[in-house]
């Protein structure tokens, strides 16, 4: 039952890094001053870190797709491996500034959502479907059927991996 699972990953995670970076360019500012926000880093750096991220995520991302339509194991391992590593590293920075800073921004994928533990859940889960990935190898070729069902699995898991954090930010509103 490998097989599925190292479909699944091969679309879901990339998908999902591709779809950051997509909406870190359409907000070009938006990481850079949410890392300002989570004062962790000196503000400085904020956009030389900003920049560096979207660069590993381009980089993982392009990789981790293109390796497995043109059916290199070394380097689809090798880029499920380095997003397991970057995906891991968002999980611990994000369950820390969600720890310590209430209120700021994620600046994932450009988007406001808040820096919720939701974040970190989201990348923890996403940096084990990498690491699960990576030690498959890409999906073996399969029939038309297995691969659509890994497809449109994956499809579904990247959608509501994005969409978590977002979905489960409850907006208060004060009567009045």
């Amino acid at each position: 039952m490998t097989g599925p699972l190292a479909g699944i990953a091969a679309v879901t995670v990339p998908l999902v890094l591709l779809a950051s970076l997509a909406g870190q360019l359409r907000r070009p500012g938006a990481l850079a001053a949410a890392v300002r926000a989570h004062r962790v880093l000196p503000a400085a750096l904020a956009g030389a870190a900003a920049a560096a991220v979207i660069a590993a995520e381009a980089l993982i991302g392009v990789a981790g797709a293109a390796a497995p339509l043109l059916r290199l194991d070394g380097p689809a391992r090798a880029a499920g491996g380095a997003a397991a590593v970057l995906l891991a590293l968002y999980a611990a920075y994000a369950a820390h500034v969600a720890r310590t800073r209430r209120g700021v921004p994620c600046g994932c994928g450009g988007s406001g959502t808040p820096m919720t533990g939701w974040v970190a859940g989201r990348a923890a889960a996403l940096s084990a479907l990498a690491l699960t990935g990576a030690l498959l190898g890409p999906p073996a070729a399969g029939t038309l059927y297995e691969s659509s069902v890994e497809v449109v699995a994956g499809l579904g898991f990247a959608v509501l991996l994005w969409t978590l954090p977002h979905a489960m930010t409850e907006e208060r509103r004060t009567a009045g």
